[in-house]
């Protein structure tokens, strides 16, 4: 018969993985299982909102309202500003200027200037009493209110209190010591005026100092202003400049002059010995008079050079092109000399007719008989007019050295002065102002106008219905917010079917409701057991076996549950195939008092009720017996090893037709336990050789010491009874993975379930 047991348990059904999070479901059983602390706290918030509404009083306001057209600093000390008396925001919609007014009115301060104009015994006088000024300064702030209208320069004022009179007295006060304490902010009326002349007078002593240290320095430099002297220092080296090159150029052209004469003269000497020995030939007329032509082109060409090079410098364009001509036209001339040195003789010629020419003279004539000696005076007194000019030039630039040393300290002097000059001034037209604003005080205010003084005062309420509403609701959400904190965050235990599927990852084979709930209560109290007499005729009507106790008549409701979980037990074995007999079920808990007793003895007796075949619960928890069980009538336990002895033992062992009762140690061995699992171990194969269909182990919980996770292992089925709302989810985990560890087919029962939802809203089956 054992060869027909399978060599491991068949696992149950796998759980699907559902998304975490919080679902709809969640927050209708959150709000349904704590609707009674909800309510509560409602009530109290509701009970607290009626005594603030009937027992706070009625408070009176009265309102006030401002026109800001815009704010004048006239007062302002910082010398950047200068002379400017507007200090504009730079928020273009203004709302700078409005906030900087509105902490202006809703100040400290403000509030403790009406309190000494009015008395703090009055204000106080219908809110506590007392005369404790800052005391009444804290009251006027807290009834104090201000806000700005949408798109509008108006401040609007109002001010609750439970004197109606002193509600528009104290407004009123505080409108006027507004207008007195923004005269005194923007335009520090008084405050000042000795700071304003100190710093007048120091400015004014410091003007006089640089504008002397200013004089000393260009008389040093001999100057009377930068600008004009280094303009005109500019124009006389441009001068120079232009005279120089003139001179320079001019001495260049003598130069050449008198060694073109020098050269002219020894060819001029040569040419004279030739013509002495020589025959006379005469030229011919063509070529001297191109001849000619080419010398006075020449001339016209030298008298244009000259005349651009006192206009232009020598690298100008015009004067470049010039000498490219003269060039072209002195290479045509040696051309014509060198084919005709005869041509020689028109200068000799022209030299012997004016022997006295100047030098513009011997230019005419071509620079071959000039005065050598005018030539040469001519050329050194150009010599000296240009080092003279250079020297002049020298001097110029020492001049403009001498004015750009002296330049930085005279700008840094001027640029200290105009500094000094613009605060000095600045400070004077604000010492000016303050001395008119002084004389005109906070009566010459155009710029804020009251165009609504204190109204008369009226009943306000809003402030008291918002806090009675705050209060009402404040007590639905703490309710609501406690009753999801106790549930999200500090109460871990399992609750509901899914809690143990999600949060412990195990297959839930039945879900039984708690019977002391929900109206269950009373049929528990009324249930009648009926038990009948051994050898009563009843009994034997019954069909029970003679001489047996006669089974127990209730109408316990768990009844149908435990029929419910047998033939889910049933259906998994036909569907797993698992047909061997007997079948070994194990039912075990997390901890005392789960109801795995209530649940083994009840799958026993409806699985004996079936008719099948025999059905034997083995108790495994020696410190109550099997004297727990309803079905069982107060005679001694039988023990497991003893029931395998004989027919006598099988016969005390049975409790009602099909059923019997048996603990594991018995009579004789009382309370121990150390023989398991050694002698469930070497029970084992006399329980598989029985004629018994199911076996139910009712085991202690699970723990480190007790034999349930060792047992489990070698069993069909174990079912772990967690109990609803006692079961901690963290001890839950570790009983599972100790069962896990010894590969048992584990499957959870949830007992004493409450469902606290309504029909309609129910999603358990």
């Amino acid at each position: 018969m054992s060869a027909n047991f399978p060599a491991q348990p068949a696992p149950v059904r796998t759980v699907e993985q559902r998304p975490g999070g919080l679902k709809l479901s969640d927050v209708y059983y959150t709000l349904f299982r704590h609707k009674w602390k909800i309510l509560v706290l409602t009530l109290l918030g509701v009970l607290a909102a009626a005594g603030i509404w009937f027992f706070k009083g009625s408070v009176y306001q009265s309102e006030a309202k401002l026109l800001v057209r815009y704010v004048r600093d006239s007062r302002a000390v910082d010398a950047s500003l200068g002379s400017q008396g507007d200090v504009k925001s730079p928020d273009s919609r203004g709302e700078n200027i409005i906030n900087s007014e509105i902490e202006i009115l809703t100040s400290r301060d403000l509030a403790l200037d009406v309190v000494d104009l009015l008395g703090p015994e009055k204000i106080l006088a219908k809110a506590g009493g007392g005369t404790n000024r800052f005391a009444a300064a804290a009251l006027i702030l807290r009834g104090l209110g201000v806000d700005v209208p949408r798109r509008s320069s108006v401040i609007r004022v109002v001010f609750n209190h439970p004197d109606p009179e002193m509600a528009q007295t104290i407004l009123r006060t505080l409108v006027q010591g507004y207008l007195r304490k923004h005269a005194e902010v923007h335009r520090a009326v008084g405050v000042f005026d000795e700071f304003l002349t100190k710093q007048t007078d120091a400015f004014r002593s410091q003007l006089n100092q640089t504008e002397l240290e200013l004089q000393k320095l260009k008389l040093s430099a001999n100057v009377t202003s930068v600008e004009e002297s280094k303009r005109m220092l500019e124009e006389q080296a441009s001068r120079v400049r232009q005279d120089l090159m003139a001179a320079e150029a001019a001495l260049a052209e003598r130069r050449t002059i008198l060694e073109k004469a020098q050269q002219a003269a020894g060819i001029a000497a040569s040419a004279t010995n030739v013509s002495a020995t020589a025959t006379e030939i005469p030229l011919d007329p063509v070529q001297e008079q191109q001849y000619r032509a080419v010398l006075t082109r020449l001339e016209s060409l030298r008298n244009r050079e000259l005349e651009l090079l006192l206009q232009f410098t020598p690298e100008s364009q015009d004067v470049r092109l010039v000498r490219e001509l003269i060039a072209s036209t002195e290479k045509t001339k040696r051309e014509l000399e060198a084919a005709e040195p005869r041509l020689l003789r028109l200068v000799q010629l022209a030299l012997r007719a004016n022997p006295g020419a100047s030098a513009a003279s011997g230019r005419t004539a071509f620079g071959a008989g000039t005065d050598l000696a005018a030539l040469e005076a001519e050329v050194a007194a150009l010599e000296a007019r240009v080092k003279k000019l250079k020297e002049y030039q020298d001097e110029v630039r020492a001049e403009v050295a001498k004015i750009n040393e002296v330049e930085r300290a005279i700008l840094d002097l001027q640029r200290q002065k105009l500094r000094q000059e613009n605060q000095y001034l600045s400070y004077s037209a604000t010492l000016e102002q303050a001395r008119i604003d002084e004389s005109l005080g906070a009566s010459a205010l155009a710029n804020i106008n009251v165009f609504q003084e204190a109204s008369t005062p009226v009943i306000n309420n809003e402030k008291t219905r918002k806090i009675v509403l705050g209060v009402l609701f404040g007590g639905l959400a703490a309710g609501v917010g406690l009753a999801f904190l106790i549930e999200l965050v500090l109460d871990s235990r399992l609750k509901r079917p899914s809690d143990v599927e999600q949060k412990l990852n195990l297959p839930l084979f039945l879900s039984i409701p708690d019977f002391a709930r929900n109206g269950y209560a009373r049929a528990l109290r009324h249930s009648q057991v009926a038990e009948l007499p051994v050898g009563d005729p009843a009994a034997a009507s019954g069909g029970d076996s003679p001489g047996l106790p006669a089974p127990a008549r209730s109408v316990n409701p768990l009844r149908t549950f435990h029929e419910a979980l047998r033939d889910r037990l049933i259906m998994y074995f036909e569907l797993k195939e698992m047909h061997h007999k007997p079948k070994l079920v194990g039912v075990t808990g997390t901890h005392h008092g789960a109801g795995v007793s209530s649940i083994a003895a009840g799958l026993a007796e409806t699985l004996s009720e079936t008719g099948d075949g025999n059905v034997l619960l083995v108790d495994m928890n020696p410190e109550h017996g099997p004297s727990v069980y309803p079905f069982y009538r107060g005679k001694p336990g039988c023990g497991l090893s003893e029931l395998f002895e004989g027919d006598a033992q099988r016969e005390s062992a049975q409790v009602q037709e099909n059923l019997y009762v048996v603990s594991l140690n018995g009579r004789s061995q009382g309370s121990r336990v150390g023989v398991v699992p050694r002698r469930f171990a070497s029970l084992l194969p006399k329980m598989k050789a029985s004629d018994y269909d199911y076996i139910i182990f009712d085991m202690p919980p699970v723990s480190q010491t007790s034999v349930t996770a060792k047992v489990s292992g070698l069993l069909d089925m174990t079912f772990l009874v967690v109990e609803s709302e006692r079961s901690n989810v963290e001890q839950t985990k570790r009983c599972a993975a100790l069962l896990a560890e010894s590969r048992a087919n584990v499957t959870a029962v949830l007992n004493r379930h409450h469902n606290y939802l309504p029909e309609k809203l129910r999603t358990d089956v």
